[in-house]
C-alpha cells in the first residue's frame, strides 16, 4: 500500500467557540468543492465527543459529505460519549490520557494514499478548547502546520473581539474568517465585516461559495505538459497548440482521445482538462 501523503491544501476547520458552525461549514464546503469543482476532498476530526447514543456525530456528517466511512474521518477509539471537550470526556469515562502527538500522527498517517486537493481537519470547540492532556486546538494547529484556517464565526455583535482572539492564537497562519449566517441586509452584520477587513485587515468570506473560491485559487498548479509543479517546471513543455499530457491540478498523467473534431485530455479525478 502507499503511504499516505500530505492534501495539496491541508486547511483546518476552527471556530470562535462551540456552536458557531464548524461542522456544518465543513460538510458544505466538502460538497460544493466535490460536486461542482470536481475536487478530491478529504476530511477529518482528530477526536469527538457527543451525547451517547447520538447517530449524527461530526464524523458522520464529514463521512457522509466526503464518500467515506465515519472511522475513516475518525477513529473509533476517538470516540467519547460525553459531551465534554475531549480530554475531560476521557477522563469521565476513565479511558486513557489524550496526548497531542498520537492525534497529529493519526490525522497524519490516515490521509489517502494518492494525496487528496483539499484535507480538512475540524477541531472541537474553539481554538483554547482542550484537545488533549497535554494541549489546545491552537497547540494541535502549530502541529499540523496548514496553509489555511479557517475561523468560524458569527457575524454580529461580539464577533470582532471573539474573531480577534481567536486570531490572535494561531501564531501567524493565513487565517480566512468566515462570518456564518451572514445577513446583508444587518447593518451589524456589515459593519463586522468592514471593520475586520478594513481596520484589522483580515481576510474573510460570508458564504461558502466566497469561501470555495479562496481555497480554489490557493490550489498549487501543475504544469499540463511535463506534470510537474508550475513552481518546478522550466517551462516551454507544451507547444501553444498541444494537448495537456498531465492534469493542471494534480499533475496525473491524462488519457487523451483523438477524434475527427479535435482531442480531448482526461483525467480521473478532475475529468476534461484544458
Amino acid at each position: 500500500m502507499a503511504e499516505p501523503l500530505r492534501p495539496h491544501l491541508l486547511v483546518v476547520v476552527a471556530g470562535t467557540g462551540t456552536e458557531v458552525g464548524k461542522t456544518w461549514t465543513a460538510v458544505e464546503l466538502a460538497r460544493l468543492l466535490r460536486s461542482e469543482h470536481s475536487l478530491d476532498v478529504a476530511a477529518r476530526k482528530p477526536v469527538q465527543s457527543f451525547e451517547a447514543g447520538d447517530t449524527g456525530t461530526d464524523a458522520a456528517l464529514l463521512a457522509e459529505a466526503t464518500g467515506v466511512e465515519a472511522t475513516d474521518v475518525c477513529p473509533p477509539h476517538r470516540w467519547y460519549e460525553v459531551p465534554m471537550a475531549p480530554p475531560m470526556a476521557a477522563d469521565a469515562l476513565s479511558l486513557p490520557h489524550l496526548n497531542l502527538a498520537d492525534l497529529l500522527a493519526e490525522v497524519d498517517t490516515s490521509w489517502p494514499g494518492r494525496a487528496p486537493d483539499i484535507g480538512l481537519v475540524e477541531l472541537a470547540g474553539g481554538v483554547r478548547s482542550p484537545m488533549a492532556h497535554d494541549g489546545d486546538g491552537a497547540d494541535l494547529v502549530e502541529a499540523l502546520r496548514p496553509d489555511i484556517v479557517i475561523v468560524v464565526a458569527d457575524a454580529g455583535l461580539g464577533t470582532i473581539n471573539s474573531v480577534r482572539l481567536t486570531a490572535g492564537a494561531l501564531g501567524g497562519r493565513r487565517v480566512i474568517v468566515l462570518q456564518n449566517r451572514y445577513d446583508s441586509t444587518d447593518p451589524v452584520h456589515r459593519a463586522n465585516n468592514m471593520w475586520l477587513t478594513m481596520h484589522d485587515g483580515m481576510e474573510t468570506a460570508t458564504s461558502i461559495d466566497e469561501l470555495a473560491s479562496v481555497l480554489i485559487d490557493a490550489l498549487p498548479r501543475w504544469c499540463r505538459g511535463c506534470g510537474r509543479l508550475e513552481s518546478e517546471c522550466p517551462g516551454d513543455c507544451l507547444a501553444p497548440l498541444d494537448v495537456a499530457r498531465h492534469c493542471p491540478r494534480c499533475g496525473r498523467k491524462v488519457a487523451v482521445t483523438i477524434i475527427p473534431t479535435g482531442t480531448t485530455a482526461r483525467c480521473r479525478v478532475h475529468g476534461v482538462v484544458d
